[in-house]
């Protein structure tokens, strides 16, 4: 006959296991994308599209892109990204 003691101690184990695993793959999805990173693309895409805008006004001429932005807003959030994405750094 089984001990319903061992039964009971087995049950709590399981649901402890299935907790952890769902806190896991929940940390795990909310660590993958985070807004900040989905502004900063949206951003890289707007300067991309001014600095195509830019070419093809001045399709003529040579183009040179300078980085003036702050280190605040916006431009200071994605500054990484933005060197990464345009090879400055």
């Amino acid at each position: 006959m089984p001990n319903p003691s061992r039964r009971k101690h087995r049950t709590w184990f399981i649901a402890w296991a299935l907790l952890c695993t769902a806190g896991l793959a929940a940390t795990e999805a909310l660590t993958d994308t985070s807004p900040a990173d989905t502004d900063c693309a949206d951003y890289i895409a707007d300067v991309e599209a001014r600095v195509a805008e830019q070419r093809t006004e001045n399709s003529d001429r040579a183009l040179a892109v300078a980085w003036t932005g702050t280190s605040s807003g916006q431009d200071g959030e994605c500054l990484d990204e933005l060197r990464e994405h345009f090879g400055g750094g």
